[in-house]
């Protein structure tokens, strides 16, 4: 039987945290390429979001398959730290793509514009408890 102690449910929430705000970026990108893709000229900002969304969905594959991997041969004690690596990796995934998205809406005035016209959730309030 596992012990569940007050540290493996902060990591736990950290967790759960940072995957709603990578789901949500995954959404937004979606949509944003949607509304880009309508407008021809707006098509080469179009194929940048396409490849961003890409990137985020394949390194969170590929992040979360190590995770499963190393959960498997981890001690008992270390799985907390392993659990906690795998948060700060996606935490970092989160801010790339961010730090994209914000040079994205920088250049493009049309995205940047929509982008604010939609009410963002959670944007970046809940990363307050990852820090």
């Amino acid at each position: 039987m596992e012990n569940i102690t007050y540290h493996s449910l902060q990591a736990e929430h950290a967790w759960m945290i940072v995957s709603d705000q990578l789901q949500q970026r995954n959404n937004m990108l979606a949509k944003s390429i949607s509304h880009m893709e309508r407008n021809p000229s707006d098509l080469p900002m179009a194929s940048r979001l396409i490849m961003l969304r890409y990137h985020l969905k394949m390194s969170l594959r590929q992040l979360t398959q190590e995770a499963r991997q190393q959960k498997k041969t981890a001690q008992q004690g270390n799985r907390l730290a392993e659990q906690w690596m795998h948060v700060h990796q996606l935490f970092f995934l989160l801010r790339q793509i961010d730090n994209e998205l914000g040079r994205a809406t920088t250049e493009n005035t049309l995205l940047r514009s929509w982008l604010e016209s939609l009410e963002g959730r959670v944007y970046r309030s809940a990363l307050v408890h990852l820090n």
